[in-house]
């Protein structure tokens, strides 16, 4: 019987071997680039974290500080993106005036690498109706963020009605 006493995972194969960066179409030294340290990811954490507690505050300059020029926002998993700071910026500040604002409450925030996710439940200080339906609690299941040298690049929620 032969034992291997340091077993090379698949994930460590394939950066070694440049495969896993060639199999995703990137330039084969991307697989180098990927790690982010664990302060980082913190850092990260807490971005999004500050960024979501804003929408509480209706601070809208605090909110869109945390902005990459070139971000795109996604309301939902279905929705068309918004693009660029300037239309994301509006549209938070819609979301953060329309009939008395809104809070997002934080339930879980999961960091890996640039990737922040948080589970929430977004509170309209106002209940909206959709679709017919009253709605006084959106469930996001993930609000995914891409975060990027301490600034939002992308933003999706994923949500069910």
């Amino acid at each position: 019987m032969h034992t291997v006493d340091d077993p090379v995972t698949r994930r460590a194969f394939l950066t070694i071997s440049g495969l896993g960066a060639i199999s995703f179409g990137l330039p084969e030294d991307a697989a180098a680039q990927v790690h982010v340290s664990k302060e980082t990811e913190q850092m990260n954490a807490r971005i999004v974290t500050e960024f979501c507690e804003s929408f509480a505050k209706r601070d809208v300059a605090k909110a869109t500080s945390f902005l990459a020029e070139k971000c795109t926002y996604r309301p939902s998993q279905t929705a068309p993106p918004v693009t660029g700071r300037d239309a994301v910026a509006e549209r938070i500040k819609r979301i953060m005036m329309d009939r008395g604002g809104i809070d997002f409450k934080v339930l879980k925030t999961v960091t890996l690498g640039p990737i922040v996710v948080n589970q929430r439940d977004d509170i309209p200080k106002e209940p909206r109706t959709i679709n017919g339906r009253t709605i006084s609690n959106f469930h996001v299941a993930g609000g995914v963020f891409f975060v990027d040298d301490g600034k939002i690049v992308e933003w999706t929620d994923y949500f069910f009605l």
